[in-house]
């Protein structure tokens, strides 16, 4: 459907085949892409992304990046015009979203028939429709984005750094892990908890060494195998650095208060 009021220029329902591909571009305007069945493969910033059932992707202007599909998938897609409009739509999205993202938004599925409904249409009435319920979704993504894609960002986020609390885990993991962009996902850690994700990894790691020194009988070694430290020594020597006291002395200190 073209012909949309502002600031939409372009809605549109496609079904790419199995083993469909683009090669990477870019836009020079803001580009929604809704997966409603199958995956898509989205490529940007040396990252790949599985997109399923129920994700949207927002793509900023000019970044470039390509697309695929193994099996093939049925997306809805938006393209916003590149001018600012009286209402501020487009400035509000570049005020919330300046990087690729992905959201969650499986409550959208319900909602499609009737946006695909008026894109059948083609009459003006349909047009205005269509895009009222476009300005929803819009107004949606920018409150998701701007809470961190709120709790359950952090369950997740927090889920899978405890899980590996006895690795090396790395920013670009986690980052394709929640299906966002590193530096989104840096700035929203530390919105939430006011450091950089490897350094609330390692904050949950000490947290996890100081329960274990107060409430098991593990040995130092066993705890520092078990946190993913190379040895006891790079353990004693981190622990010291971030508590002040050796794992030995923490022990016997929690110990005596107790």
């Amino acid at each position: 459907m073209f012909g949309l009021p502002e600031p939409y220029e372009e809605v549109n329902f496609y079904n790419r085949r199995e083993l469909w591909s683009m090669d990477e571009h870019n836009h020079p305007y803001f580009q929604f892409i809704y997966v409603i069945s199958g995956v898509l493969l989205f490529r940007i910033g040396g990252e790949e992304y599985s997109l399923k059932r129920g994700h949207l992707c927002i793509i900023p202007p000019g970044q470039y990046h390509s697309l695929g599909s193994l099996t093939g998938y049925y997306q809805m897609g938006i393209n916003m015009q590149q001018k600012k409009d009286p209402r501020g739509m487009i400035a509000l999205l570049e005020d919330y979203i300046q990087d690729f993202t992905v959201l969650e938004l499986n409550e959208l599925l319900e909602q499609l028939p009737a946006l695909e409904k008026e894109c059948k249409e083609l009459t003006k009435l349909a047009k205005i429709k269509a895009a009222n319920m476009l300005d929803t979704l819009v107004a949606s993504c920018a409150e998701k984005a701007v809470n961190g894609t709120e709790v359950n960002f952090k369950n997740q986020l927090l889920t899978y750094l405890n899980k590996h609390l006895s690795m090396r885990v790395t920013l670009s993991e986690v980052a394709k892990e929640l299906s966002v962009s590193q530096s989104h996902l840096e700035r929203l850690v530390k919105k939430e908890f006011g450091c950089g994700v490897i350094e609330l990894f390692n904050q949950l790691r000490i947290g996890k060494a100081c329960s274990l020194l107060s409430n098991s009988t593990d040995s130092i070694e066993t705890i520092a195998e078990h946190l993913g430290f190379y040895d006891t020594s790079h353990f004693s020597h981190y622990f010291k650095q971030k508590i002040n006291m050796n794992p030995t002395q923490y022990r016997k200190h929690k110990n005596w208060t107790k």
